[in-house]
């Protein structure tokens, strides 16, 4: 979650004013009570009332990075850049799904709805899936670029996401 955070700050320290605003707008439309921080429940209201119900309501943990059960403009922001660019939950125990994770290959490159693991459930096989084609999220966007120096064909880069 601290990488994501960092991320966060990062886009916003280096976005235009009107990109700031808008983060800055995202955070005033969670405080419903003006008080500058945002309450779990507070939380817990702007996820059903903007459509975001696919977030995990324990999410608010991950994101309250000093542990004081509220949270504040920059922890907001890690919400915000979630939202707006990731969004990607494993598909086994619904977790954010943060650094590396598996994706299927299949259903990546029917260009439908991704299917996503974290490294646990993929390692676990606490899944069920119809395809067994999977990559970590380097290895498919190497994959995608070319082949990797060394390799003889796609199905040998394809082989290692699952073989492992």
């Amino acid at each position: 979650m601290e990488e994501f955070h960092e991320v966060a700050i990062a886009y916003y320290n280096n976005a235009p004013r009107n990109l700031q605003r808008l983060a800055w707008n995202f955070f005033l439309a969670l405080d419903s009570d003006g008080d500058g921080q945002i309450s779990y429940m507070e939380y817990i209201n702007f996820l059903r009332q903007y459509g975001y119900g696919w977030i995990s309501s324990n999410f608010f943990k991950d994101l309250d990075r000093n542990r004081d059960g509220c949270l504040g403009f920059w922890e907001v922001l890690t919400l915000y850049y979630v939202i707006k660019t990731r969004g990607l939950w494993c598909q086994g125990c619904q977790t954010c799904l943060v650094g590396l994770y598996f994706t299927c290959v299949s259903c990546f490159d029917s260009g439908s709805r991704t299917y996503d693991l974290c490294p646990a459930c993929y390692k676990q096989k606490k899944f069920s899936h119809n395809h067994t084609n999977f990559m970590d999220n380097h290895l498919l966007l190497r994959s995608k670029r070319g082949l990797p120096a060394g390799t003889a064909n796609i199905n040998q880069v394809r082989t290692i996401g699952y073989a492992i």
